[in-house]
């Protein structure tokens, strides 16, 4: 990457990474990838927290008032309630309301929410479902903006499911509670904390982080909080809470090196076989010229390739494996809402079955408004790839429709991120005037049309181009006649309605 495209790209995405995620590297890989919205595995790190270390002296200490201030979860950002309500949530339905934007229904009910510390910077807030899972969810105060993601205000979010019996907050078997981030360059041979923060029950005057030499980085605790400021590069083992006596009364381990010894598959490792087929029909049947998915009442889906040698296989053989994928969508007011899931888990055979769920819920449940199979090749635009998966079963109208505009949209998306088009934007980033509309369309070929006017439309195909010398308005016609579009104006990307059906930037 050169060292123009390096500055531009830590300048576009310097919060696509999260608050708290220093890490550059992550942030250019998470801009080379594919944006979509799939499970709750991908959105909230749901995992049990488990006591790894006691001390305590006659004292009982660590006690934690937790009833806090109720929070409405209409003042919660979309992205937020995401969060909050549907990554956890087992039954999932979509609301569409003549002229409104879609909405999500969690049928399981939904959290009560309570802000239980605030030190200014960093709120807490408990979070209790229905079921008795109980999450703790904390973030910075003002918030964070994403261009693509819209705002938030969560930046971590720990949950006992699994171990209901575990309290989220602290308590006299776990004094404090810890966040603590991690980023490892390429090479590293250990990790560096970015960050380290939590709350401190009663009697926890500060909390340290111990290095393996003994060396102790301590801050105090504010109110019910705590919180490191900048954390040297050390060979950190533990974090641990102390009375006001400077008396250690906790301690749990923290890890800044990559785990080792990980078991190797043998050389003559043979997968499981697929799931068995359960009896009686499949709840909903699809099929294309090279493949056919069924997808059964018990959450099991199963795809049939019947070739092994076709194009579309061939294709597929390229990754490791394949992605099994359904989904429910809905459209409203110029929008589309998409709840989806799936596992690239099974092997690629003849035969992939996968069934989709998880304990932690975030899935939609059959039956769906479509499935695919995806593989783990590069898009490119206008290439042989093309912008459909290269398995999309629509079991509806409003599934096919939602697979027909996606692909426009890609199309749109890779057309802004060639490379090409990404020289033109740096150019222009630098002070120069955009080519013309014609000069667009002459360096990009026969696929893309000069437009006279902002909201004209290309012929359906094709990419049409429209330009005042500073803003460049790239519009395509979906199958259905909707004309999607993006506008961008040197590096960033302005209005646009393909922003919940593919990724730009």
């Amino acid at each position: 990457m050169d060292p123009i495209d390096e500055r531009l790209l830590r300048e576009r995405f310097a919060e696509l990474s999260e608050p708290y995620d220093g890490n550059w590297d992550d942030v250019r890989g998470k801009a080379r990838r594919r944006s979509r919205r799939t499970s709750a595995l991908l959105a909230v790190a749901a995992v049990a927290l488990v006591v790894t270390g006691l001390g305590f002296g006659g004292e009982v200490i660590g006690l934690f008032e937790s009833k806090g201030t109720p929070v409405p979860l209409s003042s919660l950002s979309e992205r937020d309630r995401q969060t909050a309500v549907f990554d956890l949530c087992r039954r999932i339905e979509l609301v569409s309301t003549p002229g409104q934007a879609p909405v999500e229904r969690c049928l399981d009910g939904v959290p009560k929410v309570a802000e239980i510390a605030n030190d200014g910077t960093t709120f807490y807030w408990k979070l209790s479902y229905p079921d008795g899972v109980t999450c703790l969810a904390s973030g910075l105060v003002r918030g964070h903006r994403d261009p693509n993601r819209g705002e938030s205000k969560i930046g971590m979010v720990g949950c006992n499911v699994g171990a209901p019996s575990q309290s989220v907050v602290p308590s006299p078997r776990r004094p404090i509670t810890s966040d603590v981030a991690l980023t490892m360059g390429r090479g590293d041979s250990r990790a560096r904390i970015t960050r380290a923060s939590g709350l401190a029950g009663a009697g926890i005057a500060s909390v340290g982080l111990v290095a393996k030499d003994g060396f102790v980085l301590r801050t105090e605790v504010e109110g019910r909080t705590y919180a490191f400021g900048e954390i040297p590069e050390r060979d950190w083992v533990a974090i641990a809470a102390y009375d006001d006596s400077r008396k250690e009364v906790y301690r749990e381990r923290v890890s800044v090196h990559p785990p080792t010894g990980l078991p190797v598959t043998p050389p003559d490792y043979r997968p499981p076989p697929p799931p068995p087929l359960p009896g009686g029909p499949p709840l909903q049947h699809g099929e294309t010229a090279d493949a056919t998915i069924d997808v059964y009442a018990s959450k099991l889906v199963a795809a049939h390739f019947a070739s092994l040698t076709s194009e579309v296989y061939r294709r597929l053989e390229r990754g490791e494996r394949p992605g099994l994928f359904c989904g429910d969508v809905a459209f409203g007011a110029g929008r589309w809402l998409v709840v989806a899931g799936g596992s690239t888990t099974a092997p690629l055979a003849r035969d992939v079955r996968t069934i989709l769920g998880t304990q932690y819920g975030g899935f939609p449940s059959p039956p769906y408004d479509y499935c695919e199979i995806t593989g783990t090749y590069g898009r490119y635009w206008n290439d042989e790839e093309g912008t459909h998966e290269l398995v999309e079963v629509p079991f509806t109208p409003v599934g096919r429709r939602y697979l027909d505009e996606r692909a426009t949209a890609r199309d749109l998306a890779y057309f802004v991120r060639t490379r090409k088009m990404w020289r033109i934007r740096k150019a222009v980033f630098r002070g120069e005037s955009t080519p013309s509309a014609d000069e667009l369309a002459r360096r990009f070929g026969e696929r893309v049309v000069p437009l006279a006017a902002r909201d004209d439309a290309a012929p359906l195909g094709k990419i049409g181009v429209w330009t005042d010398g500073k803003l460049i308005v790239a519009s395509e016609l979906t199958p259905g006649g909707r004309r999607l579009f993006v506008t961008v104006r040197a590096m960033r990307i302005g209005a646009t309605n393909i922003r919940h059906l593919s990724f730009t930037f």
